[in-house]
């Protein structure tokens, strides 16, 4: 039997009747929850999909309210069906899922909830790295795509710093696991959409989240390079050049050096293992800015560590 998170759950909505096209949906927010797990045990497809239709309904309105607490609680549960759904590999489940919580993204952002966005994200990404770990490649760039889309509902300075470096993370999360899987192209969606994170937070002359962002694209790449994929490692040495030329442009020192860093890593890697293209597209990509007497410093090292630190730090809360 589901127990609530909190106890605030309004008597009017033991009652509530949602309405999903040509059908009249009669479920509680208790009875979704309790059939949605049970269902996805069972992999009663049809089921799950009704539970997590009546529930999408149930935080909708919650939202329309004001009822803020209520409606996290709800897209908590909601990802708690879809997290199962996900290990169990129903895909389709997985990829509604992931819509519902875009669509719920957009009405928290027109209300201006920050903090139901910033769940939603979360929760997405995470979504996304299971469904990643477990070979639903639609699932999985679905699940970027739609970070992306949550991303873009609310500017950076509404972003708080442990968020953008959450984001960046679970993006990193989603690429690493698609490259174990062998899923190339979910890997190329995810290190474009960390490509434009970095990209935005540069734009924002924001260092540090820049500086994050580079270092996780790199370690995709590290991992590009030890599966072979030459496209990817391009594709990650094109997006940390994009992020390079613009923190050059913002005067973002640090960053620039750490672009620089990353794509010399990269390229030695791509040559040991004697890829087609990416060496090639690392070395043009060094040419385009690179900054002449760069050498390791105690002030970069400390500052390295820090946001590496940071990372950890948020990463455990995921």
């Amino acid at each position: 039997m589901y127990v609530f998170r909190k106890t605030s759950l309004k008597l009017d909505y033991k009652s509530r009747l949602i309405k999903r096209g040509k059908k009249m949906i009669t479920l509680n927010e208790a009875e979704a929850v309790d059939i949605g797990l049970s269902s996805v045990a069972e992999k009663n497809e049809s089921r799950v999909f009704q539970a997590l239709d009546s529930l999408t309904g149930i935080a909708e309105d919650f939202l329309s309210e004001n009822e803020e607490a209520d409606a996290d609680r709800v897209i908590l549960s909601i990802s708690d069906i879809a997290q199962a759904a996900a290990e169990e590999r129903m895909e389709l489940v997985t990829i509604n899922s992931v819509l519902a919580l875009g669509k719920l993204a957009k009405i928290a952002a027109k209300k201006g909830y920050e903090s139901i966005l910033k769940r939603t994200m979360i929760e997405t990404g995470k979504l996304g790295r299971t469904a990643a770990a477990g070979s639903l490649e639609a699932g999985s760039k679905v699940a970027a795509t739609t970070m992306m889309e949550i991303w873009n509902l609310s500017p950076p300075e509404k972003k708080d710093q442990e968020e953008m470096v959450a984001f960046s993370l679970l993006l990193r999360d989603i690429g690493a696991a698609a490259a174990v899987q062998g899923m190339e192209e979910a890997l190329l969606n995810a290190i474009t959409c960390l490509g434009e994170v970095g990209k935005k937070v540069a734009s924002e002359s924001l260092e540090a989240e820049t500086i994050s962002t580079l270092l996780l694209l790199e370690e995709i790449g590290t991992l590009a390079a030890e599966k072979y994929y030459d496209e990817a490692l391009s594709s990650v040495a094109l997006s940390i050049e994009d992020t390079g030329k613009l923190s050059l442009k913002k005067k973002l020192r640090e960053a620039v050096l750490q672009s620089q860093w990353a794509l010399e890593t990269l390229k030695v890697q791509a040559e040991e293992k004697a890829l087609t293209n990416s060496p090639i597209v690392t070395e043009m990509a060094l040419d385009s800015f690179k900054l002449p007497g760069v050498s390791e410093t105690i002030e970069k090292t400390e500052k390295l560590q820090e946001i590496k630190e940071l990372q950890e730090k948020v990463y455990s809360n995921l």
